[in-house]
């Protein structure tokens, strides 16, 4: 058991097994959230075992896996899957997914349902061959029924279904901004493809009607390109833009060249993943769920608010606006080795960060944070294209934390009992109401996210690639926080009401978290910590 598992770790870490130890660490090896799911998804698809992503945290050894691994069983793991079918234009129909339901809900509701847009520009410099890159699109919709979807209600019962509908040619006509036949009204290319971004990007989805991607392709330039791609979030996430464009590269350059794309027959689809999710809710205890959070949650400060600009209205308006902001190398360095050393996770240095500059800001200890996560559980599904992302309640308990080092250490610990009974606060809000006595929201004004699952490093042969987001004018949340590994910095964001605050108010709180951060990782002692 041993022998196969230390294969598994270095098939992960890319290193030769003789190098992996019985008491390897798994995090002085660089493992990460991500690192950890995979293997669980190895060790499920070589053993058939469920390996719990908690023990990594407890017991960070491949010898602690093995030891686990050889008491609780050896299968094969094997399971199957049906499909649906119909005629017609509808291929097959099955329940939506708990994270399309959340999206119908909040984009019927949303005053600027365009905020749940995902866009991106895709920057082609050098000699772009175009019907290839029609053809590679058509192929990608093709392979991935989240891209050829439509969400229908029955009107009898109100229930929400997903259609998806048979493949067809993507139309991709070339715009060329260039040869406008009216010079004055385009003077710079570059700026009226700036204002198209814009446009498109902002232009809300129907959630009644197919989430077919939006794509225009726009010429600069004798040699330069721009593809607007635009989705709705219900159909992808950040994992989910990392695999269609990683597939996008692939069918392109098989196009170009003649030679195999390499990729996989087949996907994982999200009627799959909905079937997969409604068999695992029949059999999930609840009363353990409710039981856990109604004692990590209680005497939780639920209305804890940053101190405002102007007074909240009855109805936040949807508008709002986005800082960006960067730390850099020297700073994520010391992350990462703070969290080496305390054998966790760069997200666990980062969110402790964030909850000590909201207890500066507000003056209380106790800090409630809404926490997104890939939520990849399975192997299978790594493939899948669709929105995945779920959440969960992290308490950060400032006042019991005398350094930095111990609020990582607790950060660390709530992780590990939190994926352990991961459910957003919206699925178990009515309980936690009744058994806490007091209001609970259906959603946490204070996000977190940690993307170290977005990769947009693509290579297109004959051409040189940028891939960047558009942003979409709005707020989907009060206040949300991300940060995103990207070369060697962390690229930071803060997603915030303009009903709330104002931009000068939310850029000092990112410039006073990026001081607080390497004033943290750099302090003498927080190296030393509970481990």
């Amino acid at each position: 058991v041993e022998a196969r598992v230390r294969q598994l770790w270095a098939d992960e870490f890319e290193i030769d097994p003789a190098l992996v130890g019985a008491d390897a660490s798994f995090f002085d090896l660089g493992g990460h959230s991500l690192t950890a799911i995979r293997l669980v998804n190895s060790v499920r698809e070589e053993f058939g075992v469920e390996y719990p992503v908690a023990r990594f945290y407890e017991q960070p050894t491949l010898g602690a896996m093995a030891r686990y691994l050889a008491v609780n069983g050896d299968g094969d793991g094997s399971e199957s899957s049906g499909s649906n079918g119909t005629a017609a234009d509808v291929l097959g129909r099955a329940p939506v997914t708990a994270q399309q339901s959340a999206f119908i809900t909040r984009h019927l509701t949303h005053p600027r349902p365009e905020i749940y847009n995902v866009a991106m520009r895709l920057t082609f410099t050098g000699a772009l061959d175009v019907p290839a890159l029609r053809a590679a699109l058509t192929q990608l919709v093709a392979r991935h029924e989240a891209l050829r979807t439509r969400l229908v209600q029955d009107e009898a019962t109100g229930e929400w279904w997903q259609e998806a509908l048979r493949p067809r040619p993507v139309e991709l006509p070339e715009e060329d901004l260039v040869a406008c036949p009216d010079p004055a009204d385009v003077a710079d290319a570059e700026a009226e493809a700036e204002r198209l971004a814009a446009e498109t990007a902002a232009e809300p989805f129907d959630i009644r009607a197919e989430l077919a991607p939006v794509l225009r392709l726009l010429r600069t330039g004798a040699d330069r390109w721009a593809l607007l791609f635009v989705l709705h979030h219900s159909a992808c996430d950040g994992w989910s833009v990392s695999v269609l464009l990683r597939e996008l590269a692939a069918l392109y350059r098989a196009e170009v060249t003649g030679e195999p794309h390499g990729l996989p027959e087949s996907v994982p689809q999200p009627s799959e993943y909905a079937r997969w999710q409604q068999d695992r809710s029949r059999t999930q205890d609840r009363g353990r769920l409710v039981d856990y959070w109604a004692r990590e949650l209680a005497g939780a400060p639920f209305d804890l608010a940053l101190p405002l600009d102007r007074p909240r209205p009855e109805q936040l308006s949807g508008e709002g606006d986005v800082v960006l902001f960067t730390v850099g190398s020297a700073v994520r360095t010391g992350v990462e080795a703070l969290a080496r050393r305390h054998r966790t996770t760069p997200f666990a240095v980062t969110a402790a960060a964030l909850a000590r500059l909201v207890a500066k800001v507000t003056g209380e200890q106790d800090v409630v944070l809404g926490i997104s996560y890939a939520n990849r559980e399975r192997r299978e599904f790594e493939a899948l294209a669709a929105c995945t992302v779920s959440s969960f309640t992290l308490r950060v308990r400032g006042g019991e934390a005398e350094t930095f080092g111990a609020l990582v250490d607790q950060v660390a610990r709530g992780v590990v009992g939190a994926i352990d009974h991961a459910a957003p606060i919206r699925a178990v809000a009515e309980e936690l109401r009744e058994a806490l006595g007091v209001e609970v929201p259906d959603r946490l004004p204070l996000g977190f996210q940690y993307q170290s699952s977005l990769d947009t490093d693509i290579e297109l042969p004959g051409v040189t690639t940028a891939v960047e987001d558009l942003a979409v004018p709005g707020a989907r949340s009060e206040f949300n926080f991300g940060l995103i590994p990207t070369g060697d910095v962390l690229s930071g964001y803060l997603e915030y009401s303009t009903d709330l605050w104002d931009r000068a108010t939310v850029e000092a709180w990112t410039t006073a978290y990026v001081d607080l951060l390497a004033e943290s990782v750099t302090a003498p002692g927080q190296g030393e910590g509970e481990g």
